[in-house]
């Protein structure tokens, strides 16, 4: 585990103003938007036919959104763990049903459906990392869009996708994009913001998907998931004891 790096501290939103208890579970639909991606890409990458895809994919999505994942009352621990059990479950039954159903089915058959090897977990912990950091993302642009003045989204997306581009250039950009003249040091400053803002909007989004969202449990979330690097430059030096956010000098 490796230790928090001090910061000066000036406190912002900690981890128990933050909403957890998994709100998702209890809107499927918004479920079914968030998780769909993860969960049709990992079963991609064994069910080779897209048909068999599909059809787990759609027949999870609505037993979640009739049923729900799991009660509410019996989740511990990290919810993708439940999700990930959940899903190779629908595979696995799908499997047995297209083996089972075909005439003249040999028991060597159905034995193999029951002794299939899954993807190595890290398959299902990239397409999870992708889902929480496109969700932070949109997050990000929705704070500009509510925010007028603010380009910071716009001014860290930039950033992002042209790396080899200096402040000038990126201000320049971001200048025709917005329809406004934006100089680099205002660029830097945006980007500052916004990557402050990243930091935090991805504690969120993380402390959400755990049933106890301690700064330590989420530190090691943060870390697991390969994330650690876009907030560990703000974390304060009690952050394992009081959970806060900080802006570095």
């Amino acid at each position: 585990m490796s230790e928090a790096t001090p910061q000066t501290p000036t406190p912002r939103a900690g981890i128990d103003q933050i909403s957890t208890r998994w709100p998702l579970i209890r809107d499927p639909i918004a479920f079914v938007f968030r998780y769909a991606p993860a969960i049709r890409g990992y079963l991609g990458v064994f069910l080779k036919d897209p048909h068999d895809v599909e059809d787990v994919c759609q027949t999870f999505m609505l037993r979640v959104v009739e049923r729900g994942v799991v009660e509410e009352a019996v989740l511990r621990g990290r919810f993708r763990d439940y999700l990930i059990a959940a899903v190779r479950n629908a595979a696995l039954a799908h499997l047995r049903r297209r083996v089972t159903g075909r005439p003249g089915a040999l028991l060597a058959e159905v034995a193999a459906v029951d002794s299939f090897v899954f993807p190595d977990d890290e398959e299902w912990l990239s397409r999870w990392r992708r889902v929480v950091l496109t969700g932070v993302w949109e997050a990000l642009e929705n704070h500009e869009r509510d925010h007028p003045g603010n380009f910071g989204h716009t001014a860290l997306r930039a950033m992002v996708d042209h790396p080899d581009e200096d402040s000038t250039e990126l201000a320049a950009r971001v200048s025709r994009t917005c329809g406004r003249t934006v100089r680099p040091e205002a660029f830097r400053k945006q980007v500052s913001r916004a990557r402050r803002l990243f930091a935090e909007l991805l504690v969120a989004e993380t402390s959400r998907t755990l049933d106890d969202p301690t700064p330590l449990k989420v530190e090691e979330e943060l870390i697991d998931l390969g994330v650690m690097k876009y907030v560990r430059p703000y974390l304060s030096a009690d952050w394992r004891t009081s959970g806060n956010l900080v802006d570095p000098d």
